[in-house]
C-alpha cells in the first residue's frame, strides 16, 4: 500500500522563484554585444546542460568552499559548457568576453538579481497546507535563504527552510534531505519532492527515499527522464500530492 504523502518538499530557483530576464535571455544580449548571433531556444535548453555542470561539481567540493582561483576557472569552464551546449563559439577568447559581459550584466541588478515568484507558487503551498500537508523549502545556496523568501512574502507557508550551506551539505546528499525529514519527523516514504534538476533534485531525493518529481517549466527534459512524473507547474504537484493522500 503506498503511504500518504505528508509533506512536500521544494527545490527554490527556478522552482518557486525565477531570475528575471533568466539567465539564458541575458546571455543572448551579451553575446549579441559581442556580434554572436544567439538562438533563444538553442540559449534555454544548454542552460539545462551548464547547471548539470554546476551540480556535478558542487557536489564533488561545495563551489564556495573553493579558492578564488579555484572559483574563477570553474565560472570560466561553465560558461564554456554553456555556449558549447548551444553551439556558439567557445574558444578561450570568446568565452572570457562573454563571461565577463555576463557577469557584468548579472551584477548590475540590485541584490544579485532580481528575482520573481511564480504564479502558480503560493496558490499550491496553500493548498497543501490547508489539505494538511506539511512543506518545507531545501535549497542549495551560499547563504540562508530564509530572508530572500521572506521579502519576496512566501517564507510563511513553510514548515521548515533548509539551506545546504548552513546544515553542510549540498543535494543530492541524503543529508541535505534528511535536514528537512528529522525535524518535521516525517519518514523519507511519506514525503515527496520536487524541482527542476535531475541529480540534485531527483536523484538526490529517491537516494534518501523519499518519492519525486521533475518540475520540467521549460520542457528541456526528456520524457520520462529519471522514471518520475513530470510536471509543468506546481498546480500539477499538488494534484499528485493530494491523490497520493487519497491512495491511501
Amino acid at each position: 500500500m503506498t503511504a500518504a504523502i505528508e509533506l512536500v518538499t521544494f527545490d527554490l530557483y527556478d522552482t518557486l522563484i525565477e531570475l528575471k530576464p533568466p539567465r539564458w535571455e541575458r546571455l543572448a544580449v551579451v553575446c549579441e554585444r559581442q556580434g554572436i548571433a544567439a538562438d533563444g531556444d538553442r540559449l534555454r535548453a544548454a542552460d539545462l546542460v551548464a547547471e548539470e555542470f554546476y551540480t556535478e561539481e558542487n557536489t564533488i567540493r561545495p563551489i564556495r568552499d573553493r579558492t578564488v582561483e579555484e572559483r574563477t576557472g570553474f565560472r570560466f569552464t561553465y560558461m564554456q559548457r554553456f555556449l558549447e551546449a548551444a553551439g556558439l563559439p567557445h574558444d578561450e577568447a570568446t568565452t572570457s568576453e562573454v563571461q565577463n559581459g555576463y557577469r557584468a550584466e548579472f551584477e548590475a541588478d540590485a541584490d544579485g538579481g532580481n528575482y520573481a515568484v511564480f504564479s502558480d507558487a503560493m496558490p499550491a503551498l496553500v493548498r497543501l497546507r490547508e489539505a494538511g500537508i506539511k512543506r518545507a523549502l531545501i535549497s542549495n545556496a551560499d547563504a540562508d535563504v530564509t530572508a530572500l523568501c521572506t521579502r519576496l512574502a512566501f517564507a510563511h507557508e513553510f514548515d521548515l527552510i533548509v539551506t545546504s550551506a548552513l546544515v553542510g551539505w549540498e543535494k543530492p546528499d541524503p543529508r541535505t534531505f534528511r535536514a528537512a525529514l528529522d525535524p518535521l519527523g516525517v519518514a523519507p516514504e511519506a514525503a515527496l519532492h520536487v524541482g527542476d534538476q535531475g541529480r540534485s533534485d531527483v536523484v538526490g531525493a529517491l537516494g534518501v527515499g523519499m518519492r519525486a518529481a521533475l518540475l520540467d517549466r521549460y520542457q528541456r527534459h526528456a520524457p520520462g527522464a529519471y522514471g518520475v512524473p513530470h510536471v509543468g507547474g506546481l498546480a500539477e504537484l499538488v494534484d499528485l500530492a493530494l491523490a497520493g493522500r487519497v491512495a491511501r
